[in-house]
């Protein structure tokens, strides 16, 4: 049976995802709004923000 291995400390990559997303996001609502105009990015947009007030709710702490 192998020894296990003691991992050191990993870098966390929670703010390079996060300015990633919030590209992505971005973008999508851009092309979101020249493909179907303004009124659908705002709907997006709310539903984004639903969708993420559901997930919180539900998650504990």
């Amino acid at each position: 049976m192998p020894a296990e291995r003691q991992t050191g400390r990993v870098e966390d990559y929670t703010d390079a995802f996060l300015a990633t997303l919030g590209l992505i996001l971005f973008m999508a609502l851009w092309c979101i709004g020249a493909l179907f105009g303004f009124l659908w990015v705002i709907a997006t947009a709310l539903a984004f923000d639903r969708i993420r007030l559901l997930i919180a709710r539900r998650r504990p702490g």
